[in-house]
């Protein structure tokens, strides 16, 4: 859908200028870059916002959001207290795919870029895959029903990961790009060099295939039905 500016996007969703800054801030938009001091949001996410319910409660903190999405995944969540892991198992009971994508949009900050064919190589290896990234993965592509894909990469990194790395690998940002970057202040999240299935889902939900977004939220409704 390409890009809006902060006027655009208050416009469409009738509201002033100054919440669109707010809801940039607390990831509820995604930036998709700037052009001197005008900032580019990117379409699709003011799109989702205006097409979803709103009062879904408050977003989650990035620890709870992971959890919640290793929750559903079956993975086991340590960083959380036994009661703070039942109350959370409540919460996913009451809630559909679209307002989790919504509560757990703080886990990461995600940042588009354009780079060589090298530098997809080098990230690959070093970020956390995820989403259309791990399509190339044929075992992965089948169960959201999708054709295997390449080109893109997608993955998770530490805070400051694109400060260090951008410029040093030749990166350009850009709100079309192949390179998806999406830093995570709870490293915890990652350390095991995979993130669980939930998170591939949602993931999936930021793609630009409409089939890509759907198989997302289709993996998504399967893992709340069977919780």
């Amino acid at each position: 859908m390409g890009t809006m500016t902060t006027s655009e996007a208050a416009h469409l969703l009738q509201v002033r200028p100054e919440a669109v800054r707010k809801m940039l801030k607390t990831g509820r938009l995604m930036q998709a870059g700037t052009v001197g001091r005008t900032i580019l949001i990117d379409s699709y996410s003011v799109h989702q916002c205006k097409n979803k319910p709103h009062r879904v409660g408050r977003v989650w903190a990035d620890t709870t959001a992971w959890a919640a999405l290793a929750l559903l995944s079956g993975e086991s969540v340590h960083w959380l207290s036994s009661s703070e892991r039942w109350r959370l198992r409540k919460r996913l009971e009451q809630l559909r795919a679209e307002e989790i994508h919504q509560l757990a949009r703080n886990r990461a900050r995600l940042r588009r870029f354009r780079g060589s064919d090298s530098a997809k190589r080098i990230l690959t290896k070093s970020l956390v895959l995820t989403g259309t990234s791990l399509l190339a993965n044929p075992e992965v592509a089948t169960s959201f029903e999708l054709a295997t894909g390449e080109g893109i990469v997608e993955g998770y990194a530490k805070p400051a990961f694109i400060e260090t790395n951008a410029r040093k690998l030749g990166l350009r940002e850009d709100p079309t790009g192949d390179i998806l970057i999406r830093e995570t202040d709870f490293v915890e999240a990652i350390k095991n060099g995979h993130v669980p299935l939930a998170v591939i889902a949602l993931d999936l939900q930021d793609a630009r295939s409409v089939r890509e977004r759907s198989a997302g939220l289709a993996k998504l409704e399967d893992l709340l039905r069977d919780w």
